[in-house]
């Protein structure tokens, strides 16, 4: 069996991992993009690095585990980890958001709501 085939599963996890990383950096540079006014050329600006960032990520770790073998499997599991974290970080935070902005707003009239 040829060496590149053993290591296969932890390929695919590594590369889940900096899929992972690779939202997370999205998830940064978006909140940037939005902390310095969210126009559009802070947008565009911030996506265009997020992405850099990203597929850099992918390319070293790409280089380091699978010895700079790019195949289909590789670039769709990235693609596919970086969708799972952005579809979870949106859920995630943006209930994370409605409570705090619910907690804040109670403290700010002097109110307090009942939970039903």
């Amino acid at each position: 069996m040829l060496y590149s085939t053993l290591s296969q599963p932890l390929v695919f996890f590594v590369v889940f991992l900096s899929g992972i990383a690779g939202g997370i950096i999205f998830d940064i540079l978006k909140t940037l993009a939005f902390l310095s006014g969210n126009d559009k050329y802070s947008k565009i600006l911030f996506d265009f690095l997020a992405t850099v960032f990203a597929f850099a990520i992918l390319y070293i770790v790409n280089l380091n585990v699978n010895y700079g073998q790019f195949r289909v499997y590789v670039v769709l599991t990235f693609l596919l980890s970086i969708y799972i974290e952005r579809v979870l970080s949106k859920f995630l935070w943006t209930k994370c958001v409605k409570k705090w902005y619910n907690r804040v707003k109670e403290k700010k009239n002097g109110k307090k709501k009942k939970v039903e």
